[in-house]
């Protein structure tokens, strides 16, 4: 699975920022160990002509039955973090570009008398290389998502996971660089330093505890949106186009299998797979537990 063009009208900044994230989860060479704290190691690594370092947290989940893919879409979906992100307050993908890349909306939680922020950002997913995803996300400029009342406007200029299926597990790493603007206390933004990166553990309890959703495979029809319920342990995809779709599914998550119905097209499921062929104009695919 290869990253494609797209109409993304971010598309620069979207692989720039992927760059990024790739360069500053290669290896530990700049970044400064500041502590483990419940088992994620913390590191830290200025920025030139920034007051503001990137951060980064490194955890090993140590359990074979995942992959990489599937710790990756715990790490993104906005219904999965609502779970594991104490901070997270609500997410809206506004438009996907391919299956790959969207434009989001997301507000998070601060203490108060803070105001929320919130952010306006593209994310790109990169699954191409076997046993390794990378996702980064980062702020941009868009006239289509205006401010939000109560919040205000941050800038994420860089975050991103690394996700590396190794012997002994998955290798977790999550970086992060933020500026969350307007007037903060001091003493908050070291909080907010110190305890980001704790998200790479906690994605890892979030696959202990529950598995995955499920995993866009092969498509060739147009992927338009998706929304998983951890609740109902629902995943619901919008596709468009003419042709078929695959995901597979986490056994931990579906211990009893799946039900999944599509308003066009065949579908076929088989042990942790589906398949629907046939997909025909728009069309609504829901996935849940059977």
């Amino acid at each position: 699975m290869t990253i494609i063009e797209s109409n993304n009208r971010h598309s620069s900044i979207n692989r720039k920022k992927l760059d990024l994230i790739k360069a500053l989860t290669g290896d530990l060479s700049g970044w400064e160990f500041s502590q483990e704290k419940e088992g994620v190691k913390l590191y830290s690594k200025p920025v030139e002509g920034s007051s503001i370092p990137v951060v980064r947290g490194d955890y090993l989940l140590k359990t074979t039955e995942y992959t990489a893919e599937q710790v990756a879409v715990v790490a993104s979906l906005p219904g999965t973090r609502a779970i594991w992100d104490e901070k997270f307050h609500s997410a809206d993908a506004k438009e996907f570009f391919t299956k790959w890349e969207c434009l989001f909306w997301v507000r998070v939680n601060t203490p108060w008398p803070i105001s929320n922020r919130d952010f306006v950002g593209c994310n790109l997913r990169d699954f191409s290389q076997d046993g390794v995803c990378y996702t980064s996300m980062a702020s941009v400029d868009d006239d289509s998502i205006g401010a939000v009342s109560g919040c205000v406007r941050g800038d994420l200029i860089c975050s991103g996971w690394k996700l590396e299926k190794v012997a002994d597990g998955v290798q977790i790493t999550y970086v992060t660089q933020v500026d969350l603007a307007g007037s903060i206390p001091s003493s908050f933004l070291r909080n907010v330093q110190l305890q980001v990166p704790l998200c790479a553990g906690k994605v890892a309890e979030y696959v202990s505890n529950y598995g995955a959703p499920p995993v866009i495979g092969e498509i060739s029809c147009i992927y338009k949106n998706e929304n998983f319920d951890h609740g109902k342990r629902e995943h619901i995809v919008e596709l468009d186009g003419e042709g078929n779709a695959a995901w597979s599914f986490s056994s931990k998550m579906y211990p009893n299998g799946v039900n999944v119905n599509s308003t066009s097209g065949e579908v076929q499921v088989s042990e942790n797979s589906i398949l629907i062929s046939g997909v025909n104009g728009p069309t609504t695919v829901t996935i849940s537990k059977a």
